[in-house]
């Protein structure tokens, strides 16, 4: 299964990512630098760069990502 996470690199994100790929599925990570994309693509994640409060933004950005589910762990949490 191809499953989007939102939030892919946070604090939940990052261990429901690793499950998922531990569990066979393809993930798409969404994350809003490219330093975390690097961090997703090294893991094993298709990432995606997009900030999740700019609809067009996030449009375009997933534009030609499909997927069979979604998952949202989106956050703006200060460390």
């Amino acid at each position: 299964m191809r499953i989007l996470v939102a939030g892919a690199t946070g604090a939940i994100g990052t261990p429901l990512s690793r499950l998922l790929l531990a569990g066979g599925h393809e993930v798409i990570g969404i994350t809003r630098t490219p330093d975390n994309a690097a961090r997703l693509r090294a893991a094993g994640v298709v990432p995606v760069v997009a900030d999740l409060l700019d609809r067009d933004g996030l449009l375009a950005a997933v534009a030609g990502h499909r997927a069979d589910a979604a998952i949202h762990e989106g956050t703006a949490l200060k460390k």
